[in-house]
């Protein structure tokens, strides 16, 4: 693929790159569309005020202004509910906005048909740059609305205004596909470095999950998103401290990547989080108690497997009952009553602990937690 054809379909990244980067653009078109309905509401209503008080040509704008300002404010308001439960439908709020600039300068070209229609072309350049999208439907949006523009002012419009308008259409419409792409190429650059960066400053280095940094800020997320519970499962890993000391600090690595790996698989690593030398936690929402329990099982018994060795521990709250700190606390408690059972039964064979292990979680969670 050249680099043209990369730059018009992907904004010159890769397609899988732009496909993770769409949820964080139509947050920020959310955010852009929020703010410009605002600012367009109260420069309609500017506008309809002016035209009350000049008069003359910009009496017959009032109509168009009233509509612009009731269109701005439905798209004000329901982008203020679609931010909380629909993000992923904020770029289609930001296409009615669009639309809706181009039918208001289209209106006013029109009704003023004895002028070049200089709004219209206005709209032409800015529209495909401030919001955030494919390039590619950014330029198939242009020449959409370029051409019907020029149809329009062929029919109404006096033919040596209708000619300029065409005329302006087309060479602003060039310069609008070249800014759009060129706009979009770097919005979207500018976003995968921020979230290059914001993956490596959430991210243990060693294990690849989340680290101690990503878990302090993420872990209200879960309350805030959970619609049933949310389960916390607290880990810690058995015989690190031994292992760095009698083979070496890269055992012990090789040990932490292996259990972090595990429970990634289990839990998927978005939910995994290193919080200390040994300890992981693993934070869940709308499973059911047995489910977790299968995961616990699952993947005591496949660390054990490859010969290691963890403590676990588990809690649940439920929605009308969640608080976070409360939650890991108690998980963290019945991890070190793991923890001390281990070292008492440390001369029992695996098989035995990996038992006993299961066992003791399942009768914990039977008190109250996960």
């Amino acid at each position: 693929m050249s680099g043209f054809t990369k730059a018009i379909l992907y904004a010159g990244l890769e397609k899988e790159e732009i496909r993770e980067l769409m949820p964080e653009a139509q947050r920020e078109n959310g955010r852009f569309v929020r703010i410009y309905a605002m600012m367009t509401a109260v420069v309609f209503v500017v506008c309809l005020l002016a035209s009350f008080i000049a008069g003359g040509q910009l009496e017959v704008n009032k109509p168009i202004y009233l509509i612009m300002i009731a269109i701005s404010v439905l798209i004000y308001v329901n982008t203020n509910v679609i931010m909380k439960d629909r993000p992923e439908l904020s770029t289609l709020l930001a296409v009615i906005y669009i639309l809706s600039m181009y039918g208001y300068s289209f209106a006013v070209s029109l009704v003023h048909s004895e002028m070049q229609g200089t709004a219209a072309v206005a709209i032409l350049v800015v529209m495909p740059c401030i919001f955030i999208y494919r390039p590619i439907y950014m330029i198939a949006l242009t020449i959409a609305m370029g051409t019907l523009y020029c149809l329009l002012s062929l029919q109404v419009k006096a033919h040596s205004f209708a000619m300029l308008d065409v005329w302006n259409s087309l060479f602003f419409g060039v310069i609008a596909v070249l800014l759009s792409v060129y706009q979009m190429r770097v919005r979207f650059q500018e976003m995968l470095q921020k979230r290059r960066n914001r993956e490596l400053s959430e991210t243990d280095l060693l294990t690849g999950v989340k680290n101690r940094n990503c878990f302090e800020r993420r872990r209200s997320f879960y309350s805030r998103q959970c619609r049933e519970n949310v389960h916390c499962v607290y880990v810690d890993v058995n015989g690190l401290h031994e292992l760095n000391d009698g083979q070496g600090h890269e055992m012990g690595d090789i040990m932490l990547q292996t259990v972090a790996g595990i429970l990634s698989q289990h839990f998927g690593s978005e939910n995994v989080f290193r919080i200390g030398g040994d300890e992981f936690v693993v934070l869940y929402i709308d499973i059911s108690r047995d489910e977790v329990r299968g995961k616990i099982a699952a993947a005591i018994r496949e660390i054990n497997g490859k010969g290691y060795s963890v403590s676990v521990g588990g809690a649940m709250q439920n929605k009308d009952e969640v608080n976070m700190q409360a939650l890991i606390k108690e998980a963290e408690v019945y991890m070190y009553k793991q923890k001390r059972k281990y070292y008492e039964q440390s001369g029992h064979d695996r098989r035995r602990r990996i038992t006993d292990a299961v066992a003791a979680i399942e009768t914990d969670q039977d008190d109250g937690d996960t």
